[in-house]
């Protein structure tokens, strides 16, 4: 883990870089924990200065797709149900959806929800340890730069037990993977066999 408050060439004013894991399965609660900690950077700045900037819209942009894809694509809502659609932009711009204008309601609602109470949990606790935010928002103005061993001195060991240290080059290396692939940090699928698509095309084309 390495958090920063360097603004960097792309106008982007900090980051937090942690190194990309090889983990194609999630389940809900991951997900929701993975919203939780993109909206960390909102609910701080909203804690901190009573007000809001446009610096949390790629976090917020993560989790909208997250929150619409654990709706519409992986069955994680038990008012929608076990269905699994595909992204718009798959669609292409023509064609019928193969789901009613009230179900899309419908998923925007749930989506609209799952945000609002990763949102109202990650206030909670920021607002319950708002002494150790302050600590760290203290360090980075001091530093510019902290890393894991910087952040479990501030704040302590972390709960489930300790992070597995990577080598400064390992960071480099995986910026730049992640650049050249256009990767962020949301979840990837897994990789799918070319049954899978045949099926998919069968039971999902719009009639």
């Amino acid at each position: 883990m390495k958090v920063s408050i360097a603004p960097r060439t792309n106008a982007a004013l900090g980051f937090a870089q942690i190194l990309p894991r090889d983990q194609y399965l999630f389940s809900k609660e991951q997900l929701f924990e993975r919203m939780c900690m993109a909206l960390g950077g909102r609910a701080s700045e909203a804690i901190t200065f009573n007000k809001v900037t446009t610096g949390a819209q790629d976090d917020l942009r993560k989790v909208t797709r997250v929150a619409y894809s654990m709706v519409k694509q992986y069955g994680m809502s038990s008012s929608v149900g076990q269905v699994s659609f595909p992204e718009t932009v798959e669609q292409g711009a023509v064609g019928r959806r193969p789901f009613s204008q009230g179900l899309q309601q419908q998923m925007d609602h749930e989506a609209k929800l799952l945000i609002a109470r990763a949102y109202r949990q990650t206030e909670k606790l920021l607002l319950d340890n708002r002494d150790k935010l302050i600590m760290l928002a203290n360090a980075l103005l001091e530093r510019e730069v902290v890393n894991y061993e910087d952040i479990e001195a501030l704040l302590g060991p972390p709960p489930h037990g300790p992070k597995k240290m990577i080598a400064p080059q390992s960071w480099i290396e995986a910026e730049k993977d992640k650049q050249d692939t256009g990767e962020d940090d949301e979840p990837r699928p897994p990789p799918r066999r070319k049954d899978d698509d045949e099926d998919n095309d069968e039971h999902l084309r719009p009639v």
